[in-house]
């Protein structure tokens, strides 16, 4: 009897559909999935919620190659043919709390060599402002400074 049901109702595609919101951050990668969460999936469109508008439009920009990775995880023929985002700012104080509850890796303790002037200028060599190469020079060399004092 249920078994009809299910087979009545899709329920066995719908239900493989959804198991691309457990593999999300391998489907998008894990910069794309650290601001967006798949919602619900409605007549082949997955609906996304995201932080801010601007992933939104990242997304919109990645969509083919998000569709293609999801839909080459799918079994069968019930294959997502649309993606839109909605946008939800309650979702970054979600991701916040996700976060908190992770354990975070110990710093790796690193040298850092001091960059010299002559170091720091080719850094900046490719900035065509010459006021901006300039502002930047001078807050380089007070900071520099300061970390001299500090010795």
């Amino acid at each position: 009897m249920i078994g009809k049901l299910a087979a009545s109702r899709n329920w066995r595609a719908r239900l493989a559909q959804h198991q691309i919101f457990l593999i999300w951050p391998e489907l998008v990668g894990e910069e794309l999935a650290a601001v967006c969460r798949p919602e619900v999936i409605r007549e082949g469109v997955l609906w996304v919620r995201v932080v801010d508008p601007v992933w939104g439009q990242q997304l919109q920009f990645e969509k083919n190659a998000i569709l293609e990775a999801v839909n080459r995880r799918l079994p069968g023929e019930h294959k997502i043919t649309g993606l839109r985002c909605r946008f939800d700012p309650a979702l970054a104080h979600e991701l916040d709390s996700e976060l908190q509850n992770q354990p975070r890796p110990a710093p790796v303790p690193r040298k850092i060599e001091p960059v010299r002037e002559a170091g720091f200028k080719k850094i900046i060599a490719g900035i065509d402002d010459p006021q901006a190469k300039a502002n930047l020079l001078r807050l380089w060399r007070r900071s520099e400074s300061r970390d001299r004092s500090r010795q």
